[in-house]
């Protein structure tokens, strides 16, 4: 009789862990499900604000060129509003690639500011594989970087390097901004990229797939360092049709 109990409870015993390992793995479940929701409505919802985003940049864009420059007689005045309209518009990746654009953006950085700017671009690269809403992507987030150095840096050179980079066997995309400014960590609480620039940059990266960093040192400046991984481009070609 006492070793038919002992069987029972040994028996009870395996049921009762076998339930409470069944109800984790259902938490388990719903918590990853009720996640990723949660990811993909974010996602989507970033997507959203910069479509809305870029449809206000080319309607400030199209106000300024064509109801406030005919207004205009001062020559540096109206030179500095075609200025803002060609920053506000993006470009035109069906006449402009996405290497020549990154190379003029990089140019008229150095032009406009006392920065000097070297830029480096792999001759090599090929994004017809990417979508143009997505080079934009790409565009946009040099371009606030740029903006960045320029607003907050307090640099005395800037480069852009745009590479191949070889992980696993897979090519990937390799985009770096950096500066020789006071970086981050001289800053109180790292407030350099907090606000709508850094926002936007990480949305964009998230859309893309695109991984996103900060690399800050004392006394070295600071580094914008965005990776496109090669499945991510070949998503952006079918996707863009």
């Amino acid at each position: 009789m006492q070793e038919t109990e002992f069987y029972l409870s040994l028996i009870w015993l395996f049921v009762a862990i076998i339930t409470v390992l069944m109800l984790f793995l259902c938490y388990l479940y719903l918590a990853i499900k009720r996640a990723l929701r949660r990811e993909s409505q974010s996602l989507a919802f970033s997507h959203l604000a910069i479509e809305g985003m870029e449809t206000e940049r080319r309607r400030v864009s199209r106000e300024l060129h064509d109801m406030v420059l005919p207004l205009v007689q001062d020559t540096t005045v109206s030179g500095l509003i075609r200025t803002i309209c060609m920053e506000l518009m993006p470009p035109d990746f069906s006449k402009l690639s996405l290497k020549d654009s990154l190379g003029d953006l990089c140019a008229r950085f150095s032009a406009r500011t006392v920065i000097k700017c070297a830029c480096y671009i792999d001759e090599e690269l090929n994004f017809k594989a990417i979508s143009a809403e997505n080079q934009l992507h790409l565009y946009r987030m040099v371009q606030e970087a740029f903006t960045n150095v320029e607003k907050h840096s307090k640099a005395g050179e800037a480069s852009l390097v745009v590479r191949r980079l070889i992980v696993s066997s897979t090519e990937n995309i390799l985009i770096c901004v950096s500066d020789d400014g006071v970086g981050l960590c001289n800053e109180p609480s790292n407030h350099r990229f907090e606000g709508l620039g850094m926002m936007s940059m990480r949305q964009r990266a998230a859309i893309i797939g695109a991984k996103l960093d900060f690399i800050s040192e004392s006394g070295n400046g600071l580094m914008v360092r965005i990776e496109l991984p090669s499945s991510s481009a070949v998503n952006t070609e079918s996707s863009g049709g």
